[in-house]
């Protein structure tokens, strides 16, 4: 996602070449122009087809690159080899992952390690904005929305309820026993913190410290998805799960620190964002009940690990506000690196002070007015705003005067456009400057598919 210096159409020929040579049988080999997907903080994703002939036949393969960028990485000690050998396991057990096909690990090859997978068509969440504000499941009914939930948990406790000694996962590491499969998470998490320090950190160094005092021995170990959530699956079109997606945080721990992230990164997405939880989305409770009836575990110590949760992302967050400052990418919050959801959710469950002072609230556009300003600039540029009345919009010409924007939209008419019809995606311009926000950032989520259809005459 941060990475702004890949030439891709030169990226395509070393892979074509690349290629040719895993497959010396094919005739006629080329590939598509790789398209590149907005998705992810760790990895660059992209998308194209691969033509060629065999035994006088023509085939065709759609596959997906997952590329470890250079400039701008987010986690320590990236390990690449360990998801697609994750992947390539779970081909065997019945949970719908993509098929692997060919591990590089010669950074030389591409500038960078890279895995190629096949493709699966599919629907998903989107991560950015957040999918309680836009995209897919603001788009479906209550109901659907529960089925998507619903489905992300059946596959946790699927995952969960593997025979993973029957299969070899050695190459994440086998806890030997006692309180090793927390420390392990610790150890990795408190490198991974001195790594990211450039500044005191006084929230996820309590939060590491209470960590520690309280971890205890699991009561079992399990295959662990690691970064569990909506987003990470894909969906048919009647929002049954078609595949699992994205295991660089997998492991072998107790599968409540799943639940307990999966919770966590839904109340990030919503809550976190002072945006409304979607309705149909069941709560905390029913899930719980739930995962007790498909496991036949008791979920014990959810607390510990919804701190575990906090901490780790608030880690990575501290990353991400890094290279957020270092693109030019404004922040939600004056110092984002150690004031953001994260330190917040681990203020309220430590009981401590608040790294920003008063506790985002959450607020409901169908129970507001507000005004959102938009300035175009460049050739074809212009100045219009938007007034939302309780979920009701309108489009005005020129700039607001009568009342105070609660965010205000900076971009040149060239990249709005862009970015209205697809060529230009939002996360990349956002995180390139190129689309610049100031004010109330959850208003302007929650009101960002309006703005579209705003602007696009709709």
């Amino acid at each position: 996602m941060f990475d702004r210096h890949i030439d891709i159409a030169k990226m395509q020929v070393k892979l074509e070449k690349w290629i040719q040579g895993k497959m010396p049988d094919a005739v006629d080999l080329t590939i598509s122009p790789l398209k590149r997907s907005a998705g992810g903080f760790a990895n660059e994703t992209f998308f194209f087809d691969m033509n060629w002939k065999e035994g006088g036949k023509s085939k065709m393969e759609k596959l997906v690159l997952r590329w470890q960028p250079q400039d701008y990485p987010v986690f320590l000690d990236y390990d690449l080899a360990m998801q697609f050998h994750t992947i390539e396991q779970l081909q065997k057990s019945g949970i719908p992952v993509a098929k692997t096909y060919w591990l590089e690990m010669d950074a030389s090859i591409l500038d960078s390690p890279f895995y190629i997978m096949g493709f699966i068509p599919g629907i998903t969440a989107c991560e950015v904005p957040p999918y309680h504000s836009a995209g897919l499941c603001v788009e479906s009914t209550p109901e659907q929305r529960a089925r998507m939930w619903w489905g992300c948990l059946d596959m946790m406790a699927k995952i969960h309820k593997l025979n993973w000694e029957k299969y070899d996962f050695s190459f994440m590491g086998i806890p030997k026993g006692g309180t090793d499969a927390l420390d392990r998470q610790l150890d990795y998490y408190e490198r991974y913190l001195n790594w990211v320090r450039k500044e005191p950190q006084p929230i996820l160094d309590k939060a590491l410290e209470w960590l520690k005092e309280k971890r205890f021995v699991p009561e079992r170990v399990t295959l662990c998805w690691g970064d569990c959530r909506i987003p990470n699956l894909l969906y048919d079109d009647n929002f049954d799960v078609v595949a699992v997606l994205d295991w660089e945080m997998a492991s072998i721990c107790d599968p409540i620190s799943d639940l307990a992230w999966f919770f966590f990164l839904d109340w990030h997405h919503s809550l976190g964002y002072g945006i409304p939880r979607l309705e149909g989305f069941p709560d905390q409770e029913e899930t719980i009940e739930r995962y007790e009836k498909l496991t036949g575990w008791k979920v014990q110590n959810l607390h510990y690990f919804e701190v575990l949760a906090a901490f780790k992302f608030g880690v990575v967050m501290a990353k991400i506000a890094q290279h957020m400052k270092a693109t030019g990418a404004p922040s939600p919050t004056e110092n984002f690196e150690i004031d953001n959801a994260c330190t917040q959710r681990l203020a309220e469950l430590l009981d401590l002070p608040a790294p920003g002072g008063k506790k985002r609230e959450s607020t409901k556009i169908e129970e507001v007015k507000v005004a959102v300003q938009l300035h175009l600039t460049g050739p074809g540029g212009c100045d219009w705003y938007l007034i939302s009345d309780k979920g009701v919009g309108r489009r005005y010409e020129g700039t607001v005067e009568d009342m105070t924007p609660s965010a205000t939209v900076t971009a040149t008419a060239q990249d709005w456009d862009d970015i209205q019809s697809g060529k230009l995606d939002r996360v990349q311009a956002f995180m390139g400057g190129k689309l610049k926000v100031e004010g109330d950032l959850s208003l302007m989520l929650q009101l960002e598919d309006m703005i579209s259809r705003f602007s696009k005459g709709k």
